[in-house]
């Protein structure tokens, strides 16, 4: 006669136990990186397609830098992007409040809409608006807000949300009020310096760009 010899039950719940726990510890860790990881490719995307569209822009109109009033968002946007709609507002594509870096405050979603002219979502669900400050007395680079979810959270500046700024050679790079900025400013010094305020949430506006596309398009933080 065989001997069969089975699990009892409190075995067979203890077991069950012990891996929910293990469940528990590694599920949140593996979920946040899954996200962080698309975040990444999400971001370096927009920024490969950016700076595609303003090589294009460049090529076509046989300029080497973008000045003066010859640019124009809208009908730039409408030929190097596939757009699906145009933001008539800022609740229409951005959220209603991002967090900051240091989750001890949040900046409103309007603050990074730049008109109804200026932003739109694309098929893939990236919002973005380009605000040109461009006059007929000075020139003054472009500056871009773009959430690669649209109202998906994180809703975070410097994880799905950024600013950048579009320097006159068609480069993007950190965002920020410079007062050297001209013609000759280069997109590389800007400064690596400004990630502090990415990472202490001091400002709603800037910081974190730079430092996440030096770093090759991953979070380090």
């Amino acid at each position: 006669m065989l001997n069969k010899k089975g699990f009892t039950l409190a075995e067979v719940l203890i077991t069950i136990g012990i891996l929910g726990v293990i469940a528990a510890v590694t599920l949140p860790a593996l979920n946040t990186n899954l996200i962080k990881n698309q975040l990444e490719v999400q971001t370096r995307k927009f920024y490969s397609q950016l700076t595609k569209a303003f090589n294009l822009y460049k090529a076509e109109n046989q300029v080497n830098t973008i000045t003066g009033m010859g640019f124009k968002v809208e009908p730039f946007v409408k030929k190097y992007f596939n757009v699906t709609r145009q933001c008539i507002n800022a609740e229409d594509c951005f959220a209603s409040q991002y967090s900051l870096q240091n989750n001890k405050g949040t900046s409103p979603g309007s603050h990074f809409f730049y008109g109804s002219n200026n932003t739109y979502e694309l098929a893939d669900g990236t919002v973005f608006s380009l605000e040109d400050y461009y006059d007929e007395s000075e020139d003054y680079p472009i500056a871009v807000a773009f959430d690669v979810n649209g109202k998906k959270g994180p809703n975070k500046i410097g994880y799905d949300l950024w600013t950048a700024t579009v320097f006159y050679d068609g480069s993007v790079d950190e965002g920020g009020v410079f007062p050297e900025i001209r013609k000759t400013y280069k997109a590389d010094e800007a400064s690596e310096s400004r990630f502090k305020y990415c990472k202490s949430g001091d400002s709603s506006y800037g910081g974190c760009f730079g430092h996440f596309m030096r770093n090759g398009f991953k979070f380090d933080y």
